[in-house]
């Protein structure tokens, strides 16, 4: 089966923002944290650029190879323009401008925040969307989802192994249930 509308649900932390660590202080006091002689950091929307460039190439390749779209899941797209922010910082740290942000998920308040009613309700409301695969370092997706779930290590973010698993449920195409 030919799939021709597929889909990226992309979180920000933990796929492609990861905690960065230096001996020296960064240029910025936001976010940042030391200890033991150590700096940690983890980027935010004002900076308009996400830490793991690496896990954003992956991410390009998946996004080129399957022809897939993104829709953006992350809490980064809230607050004031939140979802043009993460826009400007996914370009800003190597996404390439051909591949399309298309959105993002609604907020559910009355589903204590799990993400997978969010994605849910997006699929629900775009039904011309073939398939999907759902990129996360947290469980909170709907049993019917797991199919096409892939979950990273918060620490890591998104590898090889990742873009692979990825790319299988775009191109094999798992079932895009809707229901």
């Amino acid at each position: 089966m030919d799939y021709q509308n597929k889909v990226v649900f992309l979180d920000i932390d933990g796929v492609v923002n990861t905690l960065i660590i230096d001996t020296k202080p960064f240029k910025t006091d936001r976010g940042q944290i030391s200890r033991d002689g150590f700096y940690y950091k983890l980027n935010m929307p004002e900076d308009g650029e996400v830490s793991n460039r690496q896990a954003v190439m992956w991410l390009n390749k998946l996004c080129k190879e399957t022809n897939a779209k993104i829709v953006i899941t992350s809490t980064w797209r809230f607050g004031n323009d939140g979802l043009e922010k993460t826009k400007k910082a996914l370009y800003n740290s190597g996404l390439l401008k051909e591949i399309e942000i298309i959105g993002e998920t609604p907020r559910k308040y009355n589903y204590n925040n799990i993400r997978g009613y969010e994605i849910e309700e997006y699929l629900n409301q775009h039904p011309e969307i073939d398939n999907y695969v759902i990129i996360d370092d947290d469980l909170d997706m709907l049993t019917k989802q797991m199919n096409n779930f892939v979950v990273t290590d918060t620490n890591i973010g998104m590898t090889y192994n990742t873009y692979v698993r990825a790319k299988e449920i775009l191109n094999v195409g798992s079932t895009c249930d809707k229901d």
